[in-house]
This record gives structure tokens, C-alpha cells and sequence, in this order.
């Protein structure tokens, strides 16, 4: 079983390598398994592909999406 660290790097690892999501824009914590992604991104079909790269790391449990769109 991964503890909330391996998570947490795995999920940065994932969002790191998504060329759609600008790198640092999304920061990472992760409690019992629950991984909340909180941040500034550019539009909602960003913070779907954040949501589904998070889900796609063994141990997570559930996402919590705290992350404000920027409007121009």
C-alpha cells in the first residue's frame, strides 16, 4: 500500500507529463488516499484532465478540486 507521499509524487508526475496542464500550475495533497488539487488553471476542460490524470494513480481514493479557471 502507498503512503500519501508516493501518491502525492506520483499524481505530480502525471500532471508534469500532461502537455495540456501548464507545469506548477496545479499544487498536490493528498490525505489518507483523498488527493486535493488546488490551484489557478486556464479553462474547466483543464481541471477535468487534472481530475482524471489524479484518478489515474494506484491508491487514490477521491479527488477534491479546488482550482479557480482564469478568465482573461
Amino acid at each position: 500500500m502507498k503512503n500519501d507521499m508516493q501518491i502525492q509524487q506520483e499524481v505530480l508526475s502525471e500532471l508534469e507529463h500532461d502537455d495540456n496542464i501548464p507545469t506548477g500550475a496545479i499544487g498536490v495533497e493528498v490525505h489518507q488516499g483523498v488527493v486535493k488539487l488546488a490551484g489557478r488553471i486556464g479553462d474547466p476542460a483543464t481541471e477535468k484532465r487534472a481530475e482524471l490524470d489524479a484518478l489515474r494513480v494506484t491508491g487514490v481514493t477521491r479527488v477534491v478540486l479546488d482550482l479557480g479557471v482564469q478568465t482573461r
